[in-house]
């Protein structure tokens, strides 16, 4: 197949004749695609109607010679960064890569990955308005069962985890103001503005790439028999009258004598998330006392994995200072999007829960003079004063539950329901460390902890 006869299938609905000659306008002229426009199946359900058709084209339209094709909705756009060279660089930089699909850009996106020139891997995504689709993925999607309850960009989403986008982005969807997929895009100007705010976010995959990038300047290997008997001044917080919690995290810390420990009385708000910002303040006043660099902050529901041990904390304390890091995270109930820097440390939008952080000298002053009130967070606020957070993984520390949260009390009558959470994010970043091992690490001579 050369570059001027990619198969190109439009699908739109008949009686959509504006947004057909939407789209002969934008493929006129290229001659690189061999357009067909493909009547879409109807159905009452609109997301069933688009997966038929998707299905109908792979089945029955394309040809045993098409290593690949293009499905377009015919809302698709061109954007001004399109070309034929960046499509097909991007096209065969895909299939060296065993790629299933290639998206010419994405409505949203959460966790991504910088894999290579205008390639990112993606964790899951929606648009679907311009996707290049290799046929080894044909099977998978003609096999998949699909109901009224799906959307057709997250089951493909879904079905596999080799997917990238191209960005900048090379396409977007033009706003009709109607859609039958998606009701919510029949707002004015709503489709536009989620192209705009996706771009954004996968700018800051540069700009942590660029930032943390280590390629450069590789870590030393740390021996940690070296440190001496280096010790962490530890923080941690807990209510008198919470006895079997402060039983609890006695135990997890007798005999670890990395840890210099000392129990703080917790402050008390009429708001539980409060108390937990005023306790974490008063932690930091301590700390600045007491003339430290870096402590840990815990809270007495703090539990250790089996992935710690000293080694691997002072390992990742080290590496993380020489980065700049604010504070880092042993581990999460849920994080926003994440963004691998080493195998085993993650870059993170946010970090909803602090029941084991490290924090450093550099972030003591920035807590104290962020301003509170009676509906802070601390669990989000920590996140948003700094960008410079990250989160190991495997996560060495999770959260007991005692079913006595003054922060998260809807989760005191649900069993499980904290384990649920932690559970959630592990599966997410290993499904993101595996791509980075898979897509980057792969491609690279750098050796990550």
């Amino acid at each position: 197949m050369t570059i001027f006869n990619i198969p190109v299938f439009v699908i739109n609905l008949k009686i959509r004749t504006d947004r057909k000659l939407h789209i002969l306008r934008e493929f006129s002229g290229k001659k690189e695609f061999q357009v067909e426009i493909i009547e879409a199946c109807e159905h009452e359900v609109g997301a069933i109607g688009l997966w038929n058709s998707i299905k109908h084209i792979l089945q029955n339209l394309t040809k045993k010679e098409d290593d690949f094709i293009i499905l377009c909705e015919d809302d698709h756009q061109f954007t001004e960064m399109y070309s034929r060279e960046i499509l097909c660089r991007s096209i065969v930089e895909a299939k060296r890569m065993n790629a299933d699909i290639i998206l010419g850009g994405v409505s949203w996106m959460n966790s991504m990955l910088y894999v290579s020139e205008n390639i990112y891997w993606v964790e899951k995504f929606s648009g679907l308005q311009f996707t290049v689709v290799f046929r080894k993925f044909f099977d998978k999607i003609l096999e998949a069962e699909f109901t009224a309850y799906d959307a057709a960009d997250y089951k493909i989403s879904d079905l596999t985890q080799d997917k990238f986008f191209i960005f900048p982005f090379i396409s977007i969807q033009k706003g009709f103001s109607y859609s039958d997929v998606t009701p919510k895009n029949n707002l004015e100007g709503r489709v536009s503005e989620l192209f705009e705010k996706t771009c954004e976010r996968a700018k800051i995959v540069d700009k942590v790439k660029d930032f943390y990038d280590t390629t450069d300047h590789p870590f030393e290997a740390i021996n940690v028999n070296d440190l001496g008997n280096l010790t962490i001044p530890t923080y941690i917080i807990n209510l008198p009258e919470q006895a079997e919690n402060r039983a609890h995290i006695e135990a997890q810390f007798a005999g670890r004598d990395e840890f210099e420990v000392s129990l703080v009385d917790a402050c008390k708000h009429q708001v539980g998330a409060v108390d937990l910002w005023l306790s974490i303040r008063k932690i930091v006043q301590m700390a600045i006392e007491n003339d430290d660099d870096v402590i840990a902050i815990c809270e007495d529901n703090h539990e250790f994995t089996a992935n710690y041990s000293k080694e691997v904390l002072l390992t990742h304390i080290l590496e993380a200072y020489r980065q700049g890091i604010d504070f880092l995270s042993g581990g999460s109930s849920g994080f926003g999007f994440a963004i691998p820097v080493t195998k085993n440390r993650f870059w993170i939008s946010e970090c909803l829960s602090t029941q084991f952080l490290i924090v450093y000298r550099n972030f003591f002053q920035k807590l104290l003079d962020e301003p509170y009130d009676d509906n802070t967070d601390a669990n989000i606020l920590i996140s948003e004063v700094t960008p410079n957070k990250m989160l190991i993984y495997p996560f060495i520390s999770v959260q007991s539950d005692f079913g006595n949260s003054d922060i998260m009390p809807v989760y005191n009558s649900v069993n499980g329901s904290i384990d649920n959470l932690f559970e959630k994010s592990s599966k997410r970043l290993h499904y993101l460390q595996d791509a980075y091992i898979k897509y980057q690490l792969s491609s690279s001579d750098l050796v990550c902890r």
